[in-house]
């Protein structure tokens, strides 16, 4: 059975065909970039096991109103005391976030 990743793929090489033939270009174009999205998503779901089955919720950060801002991820090491949390690093980087920015909470 083919995979959606190997269906999605070989209609981008078929648009490519008539991308190359000067069709309807504009169409082909813009249904390629499309399908050029849908096949990174892909990609980004194999990696990280992303599917409905495993994503608890999806949330999208709010404007803050506070100016430019940023949200950052603590771990709270088991106590309500701020001074003992620890802030997240990934890569030897602190992550930061800003609104419109989501956080997939997976189950």
């Amino acid at each position: 059975m083919k995979s959606a990743k190997e269906f999605i793929t070989k209609e981008i090489n078929r648009l490519n065909g008539l991308i190359s033939k000067k069709g309807d270009q504009e169409s082909n174009v813009l249904l390629k970039k499309e399908l050029s999205n849908v096949i990174h998503l892909l990609e980004v779901f194999d990696r990280f096991q992303i599917s409905k089955k495993t994503i608890d919720a999806i949330f999208e950060l709010p404007d803050s109103h506070t100016g430019y801002s940023d949200y950052r991820i603590m771990n709270d090491c088991e106590s309500d005391d701020p001074m003992q949390w620890v802030e997240l690093k990934i890569n030897d980087e602190n992550i930061k976030l800003s609104e419109g920015d989501i956080i997939i909470r997976k189950k």
